[in-house]
């Protein structure tokens, strides 16, 4: 694919009040690396943005701003959401012109979150098209940063934009297509929106399954998974239940993509599941041997997570006899000796809506007996 070429634009019919004075400002932001920014003159514009004024502001604002945050010796928050902003409408191949890999790891890796926002956003485009996952998937770096971030940081506005962008990728790249037609409406029969139907457009495109096969085979990426959800006398007992919640928050949804690629692993040292079963990868050992039993809040989290497993499994357009099959086969060693969850799944249908609780208690059925 090749890259997009940002055309030139007349800035003088561009209408955006305090432009010359962020322009102003910007110069001596580059000239002068410690010099301190002013919040207001970067906040004023990038209200005024548009997908209409952005194109011919891309050329002007940024070159500069690439400079600045490349070179400043300050706090570059204020310049971030802007930056974000004038690159949403930009493609992964034109952005990584602008902000190479070397420069994203950095972001990731900073203490600063609007420097991780800048660099998740930047990959959030990656979920554009099957190719431009491909794209990423050449970049195993990244990647690695991105779980990384997501798993350790302890900004949770990070951390949830670490998971969408972890979580679309994966969505964009799954070659698992969903074999229930598109349609316009959700199962519930609620008809959907614009970007409901967009949404399931792009997950009949077949993806090319190079992002899956990182995340989870590559040993420098998935090892992470065990080592930061793992108590270690490197991380604290918060941190490791911070990383293991959200784990297990972003399961379910990969579940429904491929729930064969999360019960299958060529890392059985990584994912083995404790009692050992006919099946192991990252689902059972995360549901089965992640959690410490012992550790009430943890264990309400695991609760809590085979609600939604099996709530969304349910009407999962990827659902066959075989997924049934396999969520049946992790429910029941999870139920086994655990009577809080038993109890759990089977009062599930008695707090879902009126029309969803019925075929929902039919389904529970199936799996606990």
């Amino acid at each position: 694919m090749s890259d997009v070429i940002v055309p030139e634009f007349a800035t003088d019919t561009v209408r955006i009040s305090g432009l010359p004075e962020l322009q102003a400002h910007m110069q001596e932001l580059t000239n002068d690396p410690s010099a301190a920014f002013n919040p207001k003159l970067f906040d004023d514009v990038e209200l005024q943005l548009t997908e209409d004024n952005i194109p011919p502001l891309l050329p002007v604002l940024l070159g500069p701003l690439t400079t600045i945050l490349k070179s400043t010796t300050q706090d570059p928050t204020p310049c971030l959401s802007l930056t974000i902003k004038l690159l949403s409408p930009v493609p992964l191949t034109r952005t990584l012109t602008i902000a190479d890999p070397p420069s994203l790891l950095t972001a990731l890796a900073s203490p600063l979150p609007g420097a991780n926002l800048l660099a998740l956003a930047i990959l959030h485009k990656g979920a554009a098209s099957p190719a431009d996952a491909a794209i990423l998937s050449t970049l195993p770096e990244l990647i690695e940063a991105l779980v990384r971030r997501w798993l350790e940081t302890d900004d949770v506005g990070v951390a949830e934009r670490a998971a969408r962008v972890l979580g679309d990728l994966l969505e964009t790249d799954c070659h698992v297509v969903p074999h229930t037609p598109g349609g316009a409406t959700t199962p519930n029969g609620v008809r959907e929106n614009s970007t409901q139907l967009a949404h399931r457009r792009r997950r009949h495109q077949q993806g090319h399954n190079r992002l899956w096969p990182l995340f989870l085979e590559s040993r420098s990426i998935a090892s992470l998974i065990p080592q930061l959800c793992t108590p270690s006398v490197d991380r604290t007992p918060r941190q490791t239940s911070l990383s293991q919640g959200r784990l297990l928050r972003l399961l379910p949804r990969l579940a429904t993509l491929n729930i064969a690629a999360l019960t299958s692993t060529t890392l059985p040292d990584l994912f083995s599941a404790a009692p050992t079963g006919a099946q192991a990868g990252l689902l059972p050992w995360a549901a089965l041997s992640m959690v410490d039993a012992e550790d009430v809040l943890m264990h309400l989290n695991l609760v809590d997570f085979f609600e939604t497993l099996v709530s969304v499994m349910r009407v999962a357009e990827t659902r066959t006899s075989g997924t049934d099959a396999t969520l049946r086969w992790l429910i029941r060693t999870a139920a086994s000796g655990d009577e809080q969850l038993t109890a759990a799944l089977r009062s599930l249908p008695d707090r879902t809506v009126e029309e969803e609780a019925e075929p929902l208690r039919e389904y529970i059925d199936t799996l606990l007996r």
